[in-house]
């Protein structure tokens, strides 16, 4: 985790993350109004309780170490990808538990062999979130929970992915993980994502430029697990739009497929797939940026 050589003004870095000697900006539970006051948003499962993910920050009660599992919204210049252990100055400590999961509305803090960062505000993602929220059998998979992104929030998103497209999944399948090249069995964690792929044929492309041929295939989680409670689930038939990144999560980011050593992708955020009721607000907000 680095911070680019270009900004490594302190004074400067501090600038792009929103840190300056002014009053932090007060926090809201409004996802909204928190979106736009923050400069780094992630999503995260806590590791550890009054603690520190490197040596230049100062420990306290109110510091906790988490897991990113997701990322929302960053400045360019900040280095911070899935699996990396940020530092989290939280407001309220009694507040968090060993596990819990949630969404973290932050402003920068240190930057060195880590990223520290301040709390603004955070929600709580319950592990039995999924099950309580479950849609109708009418619903694509997801639709309950994705439905409910301000326009903010998914404009972030839109503007984190390589493509956003329409399309319609045609097929569902566990994906065989290729073995490690040692012969050693792959290890599976507490967390282990089962990954999935989803067949999708893209039907129109909103943003992003042309996608070669006319279906991607899209690695999915399919465990509700809370590390993957926010990512989406694909069934096949599903219509909707979807927020596609280029896979950085698995480890393999091409395949094979149709004779042909393709790309895969990924949609793994609150947002990434929407029913195609919000298709008009998608395109909207995608003409107004």
């Amino acid at each position: 985790m680095r911070i680019s050589s270009l900004f490594i003004g302190a004074g400067l870095l501090l600038a792009l993350c929103g840190c300056t000697n002014a009053a932090a900006p007060q926090a809201t539970d409004n996802p909204a109004a928190l979106m736009s006051k923050s400069s780094i948003i992630f999503s995260g499962t806590v590791s550890q309780l009054a603690a520190t993910s490197f040596a230049d920050v100062p420990m306290s009660a109110q510091t906790i170490v988490v897991r990113v599992d997701s990322i929302l919204k960053k400045p360019p210049a900040v280095s911070l990808k899935k699996g990396d252990s940020v530092t989290v100055e939280v407001k309220d400590a009694s507040a968090f538990q060993e596990g819990a999961h949630a969404t973290f509305y932050t402003d920068g803090w240190i930057f060195g062999a880590g990223v520290a960062v301040k709390e603004l505000g955070h929600r709580i993602i319950l592990s039995d979130v999924a099950s309580a929220a479950a849609p109708s059998a009418s619903e694509p998979p997801g639709s309950h929970v994705q439905d409910q992104i301000s326009d903010q929030e998914l404009r972030e998103r839109m503007n984190a992915s390589d493509f956003v497209v329409v399309g319609r999944v045609t097929d569902v399948h566990p994906w065989n993980i290729p073995k490690p090249k040692s012969g050693a069995p792959s290890r599976v964690t507490e967390h282990d994502p089962d990954w999935h792929e989803a067949i999708v044929e893209v039907q129109s492309v909103l943003k992003g430029g042309k996608v070669k041929g006319n279906k991607v295939i899209v690695r999915f989680p399919s465990r509700n697990d809370v590390a993957w409670v926010n990512s989406p689930k694909f069934a096949k038939n599903q219509q909707g739009i979807f927020c596609l990144n280029h896979d950085q999560a698995t480890g393999a980011p091409t395949t094979k497929y149709g004779g042909q050593q393709v790309h895969v992708y990924t949609c793994l955020g609150h947002g990434d797939a929407l029913p195609m009721s919000e298709e008009a607000r998608v395109r909207a907000l995608l003409k107004n940026q």
